[in-house]
């Protein structure tokens, strides 16, 4: 079976990290691991994929299907994790703050269980965060 995986960087004050707030991160994201994990996906994910098509290629494929949280994909990866379509979180956490902005997870997504799968620093503190949800929890 597939996983939905949610990928987004943020900053210490938890707002979706703006490129001027880290450029280094954008212009370099073979430094922090980021073209692997865009590389290794089966697909990426857009906000007109409907969700009964998401849950037939979820059960009849293996591997990745990324999602990435920006301001225009908000609503799309509040959803995914709303109705429970997300299996992993990667963060990127960025040692700023920025101040304002939008928060990855401003509408409730409501409760859920996720457990620490790996956690990876980088140079000038960013830090990579790698969370898988709990079956049930």
């Amino acid at each position: 079976m597939a996983t939905v995986q949610i990928l987004a960087f943020i900053t210490l004050d938890g707002y979706l990290a703006r490129r001027t707030t880290f450029p280094d991160l954008w212009e370099h994201p073979e430094k922090y691991g980021i073209t692997r994990i865009r590389e290794g996906a089966l697909s990426r994910l857009d906000p007109d994929v409907s969700f009964i098509s998401l849950t037939e290629r979820k059960h009849g494929h293996s591997g990745v299907y990324l999602a990435e949280a920006a301001l225009e994909t908000l609503s799309f990866t509040d959803s995914l994790l709303r109705f429970d379509m997300a299996d992993e979180l990667v963060l990127y956490v960025l040692p700023r703050f920025q101040g304002e902005g939008s928060r990855l997870f401003e509408g409730y997504p409501g409760f859920s269980l996720w457990e620490l799968a790996g956690t990876r620093s980088f140079d000038r503190g960013v830090c990579r965060l790698h969370y898988r949800r709990v079956t049930g929890g």
